[in-house]
């Protein structure tokens, strides 16, 4: 019986994270908190935790995410303890003040999802074809003539060869 309350306790994560992650941070509470119902696994319930705090103060319910980041500092999973710890730092800090020119207005996508037009969907980009390589140049054409550079290391090298036998 435990395996079944995993498995519907990590399908209610899987729906909680995609709510979250579409800015719907109440329906990702339920989510979080069915899935929480369901008792599952220490691993998994932390997750669990873990994202409810976020979905928790995305609905300004502040002090909630504050009480939960609190008990998770408990929690037997050492991993959720520090994101916890990380989690409470973030939700405590003060709110800054920003001008509004400083900030960019971002519109309510809510009611695009509902409607047959989407935007942000383009048609696909057909990928160009790629250039056949260079044939290669004919010997004719190449630079074959000796440039003296194999001589020159070659009478380096005896030197340096000779200066150490006479030096030893």
């Amino acid at each position: 019986m435990p395996d079944a309350a995993n498995q519907r306790a990590q399908a209610a994560y899987q729906v909680g994270q995609q709510a979250f992650e579409r800015g719907r941070y109440g329906d990702a509470v339920q989510a979080f908190e069915q899935g929480l119902a369901e008792k599952p696994g220490i691993s998994l319930d932390g997750e669990l935790k873990l994202w409810l705090v976020n979905a928790l103060a995305a609905v300004d319910r502040r002090q909630e995410a504050i009480e939960l980041c609190g008990k998770l500092a408990l929690h037997p999973d050492l991993d959720v303890r520090k994101q916890s710890k990380r989690l409470l730092y973030i939700i405590q800090a003060p709110k800054l003040q920003a001008k509004e020119e400083w900030l960019t207005k971002i519109p309510d996508l809510a009611d695009i999802e509902d409607s047959e037009e989407k935007p942000w969907q383009t048609r696909p980009i057909k990928p160009r074809p790629l250039k056949p390589p260079p044939p290669p140049l004919p010997l004719s054409e190449v630079n074959t003539e000796d440039n003296g550079f194999v001589w020159l290391a070659l009478i380096g090298c005896g030197l340096v060869l000779g200066g150490l036998w006479w030096l030893s």
